[in-house]
């Protein structure tokens, strides 16, 4: 049996100002999209979780996240379940540490398991993990796109005041949480700590909603919405300029078409004939392919 790390000792309550209270939420990433590594697929998705309801969250393979495990993580501890590496990356719903403590990584001893580290012993181990339980999937994913958007991070620019508005549950002081998440300036680091400001600004924008017509590539949906609403307005456009010349009077289309065409014959055949036959050469190849299909 592996050694487990002894547990914290309670401390005592301090009535003075002491260090900012501890970091009791947490965002960890999964892939949920299939992916082979040494031949075994490592998929695990909130699904996966929600099957499994606990799952010991074993080859993370980086010192800052297995130190966040290993020495900050506590029993009862809220987690944001993130998909990554997937085509809309965003956080799917929470999840709950539920071991008692952290203890060594068991696949790093395992030489047929795709995170294998021959470096890590049973003796002096490398690796640490925590266990984890599903609490919630949710019916909206809150994208990645969706927080940089409101940090300001987005290439579209920052939010227009009708979008403010839209999620205006979130004051100044949650925006600017989502700003500061590790999430949005250490993306690589798949176990991150979450201030308690920005973990309830995502549960709201999973909650509340709002954002959901916003177009973007992060959410596609209200992109292609989007794209066929104004090709919709562009072709009634054309069909109302259509209308409007058909509704001329006739004796008007028959006068602008007189006054094009009423040109002296010879002044017309000099006009083609000056052409030059390459280009009058081209026009027909152009009007060959056209008729052909090409």
């Amino acid at each position: 049996m592996p050694p487990k790390r002894k547990a914290d000792a309670p401390s005592a309550p301090s009535t003075s100002t002491g260090p900012a209270p501890r970091i009791a939420h947490w965002l960890m990433k999964a892939e949920p999209d299939p992916r082979l590594e040494r031949g075994i697929d490592v998929a695990f998705s909130i699904d996966h979780l929600r099957t499994c309801h606990t799952t010991a969250w074993d080859g993370v393979r980086n010192p800052e996240a297995k130190t966040i495990m290993k020495e900050r993580m506590r029993f009862g501890d809220d987690v944001l379940f993130y998909h990554s590496n997937t085509k809309v990356p965003g956080i799917a719903g929470l999840a709950r540490i539920s071991s008692r403590q952290s203890y060594p990584d068991p696949s790093a001893f395992d030489p047929k398991h795709p995170y294998f580290d021959p470096r890590s012993e049973r003796e002096s181990p490398k690796w640490w993990l925590v266990d984890v339980e599903f609490v919630e999937k949710w019916e909206r994913l809150v994208p990645l796109g969706l927080l940089q958007k409101l940090a300001g991070m987005a290439k579209d620019g920052v939010l227009t005041k009708e979008q403010r508005n839209e999620v205006g549950f979130l004051d100044e002081d949650k925006l600017n949480a989502i700003k500061g998440m590790a999430l949005l300036n250490r993306g690589r680091l798949s176990v991150q700590p979450v201030t308690e400001e920005a973990f309830e600004a995502v549960v709201l924008l999973s909650k509340k909603g709002g954002w959901e017509h916003w177009p973007g590539k992060w959410n596609p949906k209200a992109s292609s919405a989007a794209s066929s609403k104004t090709s919709a307005k562009n072709e009634t456009g054309a069909t109302v300029a259509n209308v409007e010349e058909d509704e001329k009077p006739k004796a008007t289309r028959k006068a602008a078409r007189s006054t094009n065409t009423d040109k002296p014959a010879a002044a017309k055949k000099a006009k083609v004939e000056n052409i030059p036959s390459s280009q009058a050469t081209e026009g027909v190849r152009r009007s060959s392919r056209r008729r052909s299909g090409v």
